[in-house]
């Protein structure tokens, strides 16, 4: 049975390319399509669903710029991708109709697709409410559980939002009694708790930095 957790690893897409140039890798949509599928449709709107490039070996860096291409009937257009390989591809239930593909310019066994769930936070954000962050967790628990079924009890629950705004930020939670300041992890995470204690002693949350994406985890 597929697991809605499974939709925090990495995907990998082993289809063999079709007409590709050396140093690319091209493969249906409907891959990319069928993750999504799993998230978009419900009611996710305190989430948001994250592709992302990422090297297939640590010590094995990507080829760099990442650019990815869609080609629909025979056009091709560009793909938005960040700083973060991050990348900005539609929900177009009409691509798989078409026989889209999608071009990455990155060899196949170098690379992998991650998709990941985050709470959905405005660009520029450097404040957020405890209670927003323990709204996507439920929201991001009911998820889980929709996709487990009958096995539902069995399920992990979130337990950890991993805000990503920089190597050197700090996140500081305020109540009216004080503060507590949270710092990155070795990976340039601040971990912030699935913790109804803390959101009670602590209401507001406030980065250092402007926040640049947010990921959902069962981990701690």
């Amino acid at each position: 049975m597929r697991k809605a957790w499974s939709i925090l690893l990495p995907l990998i897409l082993a289809t063999a390319p079709a007409l590709a140039a050396p140093g690319t890798h091209t493969v249906p949509y409907k891959e990319f399509f069928d993750q999504m599928a799993r998230f978009y449709g419900q009611d996710n709107d305190r989430l948001t669903l994250r592709l992302s490039v990422q090297p297939a070996k640590e010590t094995q860096p990507l080829d760099a710029p990442v650019t990815m291409s869609v080609t629909v009937d025979g056009q091709s257009q560009t793909v938005a991708v960040d700083e973060y390989n991050a990348v900005a591809l539609e929900y177009r239930p009409d691509w798989v109709e078409q026989g889209a593909t999608v071009t990455i310019n990155q060899a196949r066994e170098t690379y992998v697709m991650k998709a990941q769930i985050g709470m959905k936070v405005a660009g520029g954000t450097q404040s957020l409410r405890y209670e927003e962050v323990q709204a996507a967790f439920d929201q991001f628990n009911r998820l889980i559980e929709k996709e487990a079924g009958m096995v539902s009890f069995l399920a992990p629950s979130a337990k950890t939002l991993r805000v990503f705004c920089g190597p050197d930020c700090t996140v500081t939670l305020k109540g009216a009694k004080g503060s507590k300041d949270l710092t990155p992890d070795d990976k340039g995470r601040v971990n912030i708790s699935n913790d109804k204690a803390l959101m009670r002693q602590y209401p507001d949350i406030i980065t250092s930095n402007p926040v640049a994406y947010t990921v959902l985890t069962t981990k701690g």
